[in-house]
């Protein structure tokens, strides 16, 4: 997705005032708030999403069920204050309330 998706994401977050996002790597599905910078060097932060209140799931452990109502394993997931997520790893995206 690029650097653009910092400006992209921020945008989202300011519209909506939702600061809740979940993100999918290849591998991962990262869910937490956005740490945005304001006015402390944001050109620091353009190769990464920084994110609080952090879970990070494994999505081949995540969901392994195949039943109609089935429950995906957070109890799996691990819990983090905070954490540097590298944009050109974002597969997808959603901010989410």
């Amino acid at each position: 997705m690029g650097k653009h998706i910092l400006k992209s994401i921020k945008k989202i977050v300011e519209d909506t005032g939702i600061e809740n996002v979940v993100i999918f790597t290849s591998h991962l599905k990262i869910e937490g708030d956005i740490l945005i910078p304001e006015g402390k060097c944001e050109e620091c932060v353009e190769d990464y999403l920084a994110l609080k209140h952090v879970q990070v799931c494994r999505i081949a452990d995540y969901c392994t069920c195949e039943e109609d109502n089935c429950d995906c394993n957070d109890y799996i997931c691990f819990r983090y204050d905070w954490l540097n997520v590298n944009i050109d790893e974002i597969v997808a995206f959603s901010v989410a309330k």
